[in-house]
């Protein structure tokens, strides 16, 4: 039950995600910068797991999860998702990402479909346009995956959900494809009509109950949290991560602790 997007533009790399939760789902903790071993790394974090469901690190690193609910998984899962996106968060490069995720007991989790973006160039001297590489987990197998955007799941109606997304991002995107405003609208849109289709969705059970927009330029990851359903939170939080120097909150990677 969520949304993600993204795009290169002037301003830099523009990503964009609505959590899509169910009701009784706790409020999350809003964005700060933390420690995990020896990385720094901006999130959110979800109380009931201790664990976010998107993340940016010092080297330019975006790691983004979203659930899979058609997959099976063949076990019952251990752990939360979102402590494998904390856990891989904490990586320098895509090709440790890789180790990291192979190394991972996915039976422990839930079926899911993961993204890391690397918009910084090899030196980290430039933003270059990127695909993400991704992983998507049904419960019985792991596999990577390409992904275009917008990427969606949903537990009601997937393919009219993604149908429906799909083909209101390519519109309001049809004439200014590198506009993060553009972007940021398409994410509160209740086209066609408010309800599960629409990107910013409503429903009895569920509802989109945040609205996550990062931009990576050259020295800095900016995170803007909208806290609460996008159509209704106009002003976002803001939490900045300079992609050198600086300092942050200790965290483990795979408690909640805020010690060692």
């Amino acid at each position: 039950m969520c949304t993600l997007t993204w795009l290169t533009s002037e301003q830099g790399f523009e990503l964009c995600f609505n959590r899509d939760e169910a009701r009784g789902r706790s409020r999350a903790i809003p964005p700060k910068v933390y420690q995990i071993a020896g990385t720094r790394v901006l999130m959110p974090i979800d109380p009931d797991g201790m664990g976010t469901w998107i993340a940016a690190n010092e080297h330019g690193l975006l790691v983004c999860l979203l659930n899979d609910y058609q997959g099976q998984p063949s076990v019952v899962p251990k752990r939360s998702r979102g402590q494998l996106v904390k856990s891989v968060a904490r990586a320098k490069d895509l090709s440790q990402v890789e180790t990291m995720v192979s190394e991972h007991k996915m039976t422990d989790f839930a079926p899911f479909t993961l993204l890391v973006f690397s918009p910084m160039n090899a030196d980290k001297s430039q933003l270059v346009a990127c695909s993400p590489v991704a992983w998507q987990w049904n419960g019985r197998t792991l596999q990577s995956v390409d992904c275009v955007p917008p990427v969606v799941s949903s537990a009601v109606v997937p393919d009219d959900v993604r149908r429906t997304r799909s083909a209101l991002l390519a519109e309001k995107l049809r004439d200014t494809p590198s506009s993060a405003p553009a972007l940021l609208n398409y994410h509160r849109s209740h086209e066609p009509v408010l309800g599960s289709l629409s990107v910013c969705m409503h429903r009895e059970d569920a509802s989109t109950v945040s609205l996550t927009h990062i931009c990576v330029n050259a020295d800095t990851a900016s995170m803007y949290y909208y806290d609460g359903a996008p159509c209704r939170v106009s002003r976002p939080l803001v939490a900045h991560l300079p992609l050198e120097g600086d300092h942050a909150v200790s965290l483990k990677a795979n408690t909640g602790s805020d010690v060692y």
